[in-house]
């Protein structure tokens, strides 16, 4: 009589097993379907926690004010905090690669620049992929640059300044922020327009730089038209020669455009975008550049950007995608051919 008890508990207990795999069957169809149909409204129900916008500087440069200007603007659309963290080192490698391993979940932003285009040709250790590994979200705009002498060099113009250092081959010098730095890709791009050849002293900073060419240390300073240097222009320390855009500057409309003066391909930007982790839902990346255009279309946000001299440019995520590409091969390029190292 054992038997059939045996066989009866063995039936129950294979009843039981069935029942649970169907019911698992059932329950991750069910958790696909809703997950199918909540897939479109997850942009619209964005953010449902605080948004993180990294920068991967120290507090106080440029991207470091546009974080700060731009995202307490988003927390008010998004009824959600927006902290700003800052990550710096190795050339904003640290804070790259950091948000690159993030979830691409829109809850890891970060806000950066130009020399993120670099990071590859600059150190060839580095492993972060700045094409494929981050999502380009919207370019914020930029910082026009100006070819700029320290005092006592009183050129009547840029042809004049460029015949003086083409008389003196390697007897002038420029500063840097730092051998890769921009402010070296900079003057490169703009000695091998002008045909000179002109020394680098590189600095530990763009302020150090600025101040070098303020104090005589150096002749030449390719430099970021922010509004410090603008005042400095216009106090007499700095003389610019030209700015390196195709139209002059509001703020200083006696320096010619640089096709005006010369040198028509020679155009220079430091420019700042938001990206995120590779990988994020499209409706979402879109969402979030209609955010950001909209904040920079704000009359508040426009005039607080004009005061240190940023250009809003804003566009689609596919824009800023096609220009990222576009600078990240002009600039491996230049590096590559000219054999420049980072100094981190």
């Amino acid at each position: 009589m054992a038997r059939p008890l045996d066989f009866a508990a063995k039936n129950s207990h294979k009843g039981k097993s069935m029942f649970r795999t169907l019911a698992r069957r059932i329950g991750i169809a069910a958790f696909c379907g809703a997950a199918a149909l909540a897939g479109p409204a997850f942009a619209a129900d964005y953010p449902q926690r605080p948004v993180s916008i990294v920068v991967p500087t120290t507090p106080g440069g440029t991207a470091d004010i546009l974080a700060r200007l731009i995202g307490p603007r988003l927390a008010e659309r998004w009824g959600q905090a927006v902290v700003v963290e800052n990550k710096p080192g190795a050339g904003t490698l640290i804070g790259s690669d950091y948000v690159a391993r993030a979830k691409p979940d829109g809850y890891t932003l970060m806000l950066t620049f130009n020399e993120l285009a670099t990071l590859p040709a600059l150190n060839p250790n580095v492993r972060l992929d700045v094409e494929n590994g981050l999502a380009r979200i919207g370019k914020i705009g930029s910082l026009p640059v100006l070819v700029l002498t320290r005092p006592g060099i009183d050129d009547p113009g840029l042809p004049a300044l460029i015949a003086r250092f083409r008389a003196n081959p390697g007897q002038y010098t420029y500063a840097s922020n730092g051998s890769g730095s921009s402010l070296q890709l900079f003057t490169e791009i703009f000695k091998r327009e002008a045909g000179v050849d002109v020394m680098h002293v590189p600095y530990r900073g763009a302020l150090e730089a600025s101040m070098a060419a303020i104090g005589g240390e150096v002749d030449l300073l390719v430099q970021f038209a922010s509004g410090n240097v603008i005042n400095h222009v216009k106090g007499g320390k700095l003389k610019a020669y030209a700015v390196a855009s195709p139209q002059r500057l509001e703020a200083l409309p006696a320096v010619p455009a640089a096709a005006e003066a010369g040198l028509p391909e020679l155009r220079l930007e430091a420019w700042y975008g938001l990206f995120a982790p590779a990988g994020l839902p499209d409706d979402l990346a879109q969402k979030i550049n209609r955010d950001l255009n909209d904040v920079l279309a704000e009359p508040a946000i426009r005039e607080r950007l004009k005061g240190i001299n940023l250009q809003v440019q804003t566009g689609s995520p596919s824009d800023f995608d096609t220009f990222f590409r576009a600078e990240y091969a002009r600039w491996s390029g230049l590096i590559r051919t000219l054999g420049i190292k980072s100094s981190e």
